[in-house]
């Protein structure tokens, strides 16, 4: 905060300043912990886990030039000047609670539940076709009526429906993929799969577009931790 408040102005150029590295640090350390934590039983290649900590580090940085550029949009007051420090410092406290606590705690949930799931499409794709996978929600009152669509679809490891809708499918998603057997479970028709994945990722906003679309991807497939489409990602 001081150091865009001295400079008079945010640009992505000063994300290399020791100051804001600070922030992309601190996040990245909380999002990498998470995926740590999640891969500490795992086994998988030390590439891939470089691959997800990786995309948690890129994730941060874009996550704190976001922040960045909406605390220097409250820099200046209504006749262009920039504001005493203690006002600008108090105009930004609500960016700081919404990413910082809010979307950090989501994103925290989100990089825990997206490795655990790189981790098991690892050991299905070992797998083959083997056996079936099965999408099950956690079951109970708190699960979201979209994802109810998905629970029971059973498909193989090389169907295309993976590709879009492996759990996660959303912020604090509970959902979950398991292998079954293919003599105890039939396959799910692929068209009927596909669109009630559609159905279960569409969440649309004020202006028309599709907020959950962002969750069809799949991490053990991309090697990624988050969607690759964020919000975060479309700035300039």
């Amino acid at each position: 905060v001081r150091f865009i408040h001295r400079i008079g102005a945010y640009r992505f150029q000063d994300l290399v300043a020791d100051e804001l590295q600070g922030l992309t640090n601190a996040t990245n350390a909380a999002l990498g912990e998470a995926v740590e934590l999640a891969l500490k039983d795992s086994d998988i290649p030390p590439a891939m886990q470089q691959y997800l900590q990786s995309n948690v580090f890129i994730f941060s940085g874009f996550k704190t030039h976001t922040e960045l550029t909406l605390a220097s949009s409250l820099l200046r007051d209504d006749k262009g000047q920039i504001k005493p420090f203690n006002r600008f410092l108090e105009d930004i406290k609500t960016i700081d609670n919404t990413y910082n606590r809010s979307y950090l705690q989501a994103e925290y949930n989100f990089a825990v539940s997206s490795a655990q799931a790189a981790a098991k499409w690892q050991a299905f794709a070992a797998d083959g076709d083997d056996t079936l996978l099965q999408y099950r929600t956690a079951k109970d009152e708190r699960v979201r009526e979209q994802h109810r669509l998905l629970d029971g679809i059973t498909l193989p490891a090389s169907d295309s429906f993976w590709d879009k809708y492996f759990a996660p499918n959303g912020w604090n998603c509970r959902c979950n993929v398991v292998q079954v057997s293919s003599k105890r479970y039939k396959p799910t028709d692929h068209d009927a799969a596909m669109q009630a994945g559609d159905a279960a990722t569409y969440l649309p906003d004020s202006k028309g577009r599709n907020r959950a679309a962002i969750f069809r991807f799949n991490p053990g497939k991309q090697q990624i931790i988050f969607p690759p489409n964020h919000p975060y990602y479309s700035r300039k």
